[in-house]
């Protein structure tokens, strides 16, 4: 997989005949169906592309232009990474990963809903700075109470219970870049331990899923990812393709 984000004017790789999404390296939401495929054991390939210089012929797989986008067959896409994890989770039902019954799948849909406004605030506090009010910072930390308040009263290891689920991975790549916002000099967003420690103990738990695992990156390259984007030029291909890519620290430069 080559993490060269495909821009204006660059061809599209030819299509293999397996499921192909297309996505940005930095972006949660993509993430969320990159972590389900891989939950999943599916064979798929991966293709970036520049969202500030998009390649012309996204608009064919989804008029608005954004990711992620899953090619199913040639020339035919679905897009929002909700409606391509559900139809993953129906259409490959082997290793399923919405809960079985419809109130916990409710419940788990209003989580979402209840955790959206951190994830508002996480992004002004990384991308808009200056649109920052004193409120931030408690909408940003009344979600993450409400997270870890959920994860108490369910007393599994993971949202979705003693495995992953949908739920986790809906929620994860947010709280992998939550955890940069630190070392953007927002010490206020801090995930502390002494407050969150059920929260942290669940991070930690995620960062050894595999599905996780093999596609995570490091707060010290979220963090340098949102600088470059801040500064107006987003550094898109930061990545060194041959070094892992790993929740715990940063890729490597070549020498």
């Amino acid at each position: 997989m080559s993490e060269k984000h495909l821009k204006t004017g660059d061809s599209l790789p030819p299509y293999s005949g397996k499921l192909r999404l297309f996505a940005m390296r930095f972006c949660p939401y993509a993430e969320r169906s990159v972590l389900v495929l891989n939950a999943k054991k599916l064979a798929y390939d991966l293709v970036f592309i520049d969202l500030d210089n998009k390649p012309e012929w996204i608009f064919s797989f989804n008029p608005k232009g954004s990711v992620p986008v899953l090619e199913y067959e040639e020339g035919k896409a679905i897009f929002d990474s909700t409606i391509i994890n559900v139809y993953l989770d129906e259409k490959y039902p082997e290793v399923p990963l919405q809960a079985a019954d419809p109130l916990r799948r409710a419940q788990d849909k209003l989580l979402v809903e209840l955790f959206a406004p951190a994830q508002s605030a996480y992004y002004t506090a990384a991308f808009n700075a200056q649109a920052l009010t004193p409120t931030s910072a408690e909408t940003y930390h009344k979600g993450l109470e409400i997270l870890q308040k959920e994860i108490e009263s369910r007393g599994t290891t993971y949202l979705a219970g003693d495995q992953p689920g949908l739920i986790d991975y809906t929620i994860w790549p947010f709280l992998e870049r939550f955890l940069a916002l630190p070392l953007l000099g927002k010490t206020d967003f801090a995930i502390d331990q002494s407050k969150y420690e059920v929260l942290l103990k669940y991070i930690e738990a995620m960062k050894t899923v595999p599905a996780v695992k093999s596609y995570c990156l490091a707060p010290e390259t979220h963090s340098k990812f949102t600088e470059s984007r801040v500064k107006g030029n987003p550094d898109y291909n930061m990545l060194d393709t041959s070094d892992v890519v790993c929740c715990m620290r940063p890729r490597k430069k070549k020498e």
